[in-house]
């Protein structure tokens, strides 16, 4: 479903994603795990070209995403191409992101409209349904001031499943919530993996991706360390880089 391949990333002198290949088959889970500045939220960026890599290539179901081959060379898809692509993978942020001065049902509403080109009606049915999969029908009206931090994120999810995406990105979803708000929403994630939707989730939650992940990716200093199932990444890790980062968590 979702591939990198030899993908080089730098801010100024600091090369923070170093020859990074990566496949995520289709219905997979996958948790990318890593200390600050492992290159685990650059790498998600890099999937739908919020980060641009400098060299190497994302795939996504078989088509080079952001890029095509044109008379024999490669170059960059224009805003509008582009644009379409990334709605195939939908992106829920730390910081939720939703519109302050929209409703939840709004704020869900938007996307379809304006790049899947849905009526408002459309649009409007989906989105209840998707509030009452959140278990969030009565909240369609609130707008994100009158949300708590789980449901403004639950909105977020119930967002980026609208525009119908082939997968789904998350950039630490609980990173920003409140200790007793967390399990809500990684019970909304549980269900969606259940369900078969492919995730690629960068998180701080091993719980998480020990119960609920296909397969860990441990990621360090711009590399990908360590990959595998979540008993051989997380119980029996082959590297001490690894199992260092996992005893620093376990002490927390």
């Amino acid at each position: 479903m979702l591939q990198f391949k030899n993908i080089v990333k730098s801010y100024g002198a600091k090369v923070v994603l170093n020859d990074v290949s990566l496949s995520i088959d289709k219905g997979a889970t996958v948790a990318i795990i890593g200390g600050s500045g492992s290159g685990k939220t650059t790498l998600l960026r890099c999937a739908n070209y919020l980060a641009m890599p400098d060299s190497g290539e994302v795939w996504l179901d078989g088509e080079m995403v952001g890029r095509e081959l044109r008379n024999g060379k490669v170059v960059n898809l224009p805003e509008r191409r582009l644009r379409l692509q990334r709605a195939e993978m939908a992106m829920v942020f730390q910081q939720f992101n939703l519109f302050p001065h929209f409703t939840a049902l709004q704020n869900i509403i938007e996307g379809p409209m304006a790049v899947r080109g849905l009526r408002r009606g459309e649009a409007e049915e989906i989105g209840r349904a998707l509030l009452a999969d959140v278990s969030l029908s009565d909240k369609a009206d609130s707008f994100p001031h009158e949300l708590s931090g789980g449901q403004q994120q639950r909105v977020a999810i119930a967002r980026a499943l609208a525009m119908k995406p082939k997968l789904l990105l998350f950039d630490e979803p609980t990173s920003a919530l409140d200790p007793e708000l967390v399990g809500e929403v990684l019970g909304v994630m549980r269900g969606l993996a259940t369900a078969g939707m492919t995730m690629m989730v960068v998180t701080h939650e091993i719980a998480f991706a020990e119960g609920v992940a296909d397969k860990v990716v441990f990621m360090d200093q711009g590399v990908i360390v360590e990959e595998g199932s979540p008993h051989d990444v997380l119980r029996a890790p082959k590297h001490s880089r690894t199992a260092k980062f996992l005893e620093r968590i376990i002490k927390r």
